[in-house]
């Protein structure tokens, strides 16, 4: 049996298969609880989110000629070295 972490860990894999991308960074979001710790899940989780904003930015410059991108990090810069 699953916990709900690591079944939200599952969820979060068959989200990014199925190229649902919000789905996934919110199920990542809820499996952090249990992996956060965990160096390939904060990889994925952070991949994830980093898409999210990246395509948030190419939306809202959709008409633009220049994209600003901006570093942002959430505390776990030490653990993903």
């Amino acid at each position: 049996m699953l916990s709900p972490a690591e079944k939200a860990y599952c969820l979060a894999l068959k989200a990014l298969k199925d190229k649902e991308y919000g789905h996934a960074a919110d199920w990542f979001e809820r499996a952090s609880v249990q992996f956060a710790g965990n160096p390939d899940f904060v990889l994925l989780w952070e991949t994830t989110r980093l898409l999210l904003a990246v395509k948030e930015e190419l939306k809202a410059n959709e008409h633009s000629d220049r994209i600003e991108i901006e570093e942002v990090y959430y505390g776990q810069e030490d653990e993903l070295r």
